[in-house]
């Protein structure tokens, strides 16, 4: 329930968050959201058609840092805290970059940013990486308490809805008002 949740929010901030400046720039799949335990590996993808000095990997939330460089023929960049834990495959053009042994404080949202003569950010990824259970704690694990997440949701949920009910009543109340003869009976 509270996976479903946090998935719900993480959705919706991934609809309200800055699309690429240039759609050409780089091209891969709308926002996304990848869920990993700890331990695991995930692949973020990024392609251009265009010629392009390099490529950054940013993480843009919680914190803002550039993860990595990457540019073709050319020793690549990766920030401490991913030391040994980056792979790359492929070329600029269509380049993989694969993030190993993932940590819970890696969770984040992380952009491609294609370096042209200016630099553009494409769409962003957000990475969720979850706590990993041993199978005997996943047989006698307690139900955990409800996450923060769940109430934030239904928090958010209910103050859109009073902002929507706030808006119609008092207009359909105006159009009743002003136009009588139309009510049903």
């Amino acid at each position: 329930m509270a996976h479903e949740a946090l998935l719900a929010l993480l959705l919706t901030l991934a609809r309200v968050l800055p699309g690429p400046l240039d759609a050409q720039e780089m091209q891969h799949p709308p926002h996304q959201v990848l869920f990993a335990s700890e331990g695991d590996s995930i692949n973020i993808t990024c392609s251009t058609n265009r010629f392009l000095s390099g490529i950054y990997l940013r993480q843009n939330w919680p914190q803002v840092s550039e993860v990595t460089y990457f540019e073709d023929g050319k020793e690549s960049t990766v920030d401490k805290r991913f030391s040994g834990r980056i792979d790359f495959s492929g070329s600029q053009s269509n380049l993989t970059i694969t993030m190993r042994l993932l940590r819970q404080e890696n969770t984040g949202i992380y952009t491609c940013s294609a370096v042209p003569e200016s630099k553009r950010d494409g769409l962003s990824t957000m990475v969720v990486v979850t706590e990993k259970l041993s199978q005997e704690a996943c047989k006698t694990q307690e139900p955990r308490g409800t996450s923060v997440f769940l109430p934030a949701a239904l928090a958010v949920g209910f103050f859109l809805l009073g902002l929507v009910l706030g808006v119609l009543c008092p207009l359909r109340k105006i159009q009743l008002l002003l136009a009588p003869g139309l009510a049903c009976s």
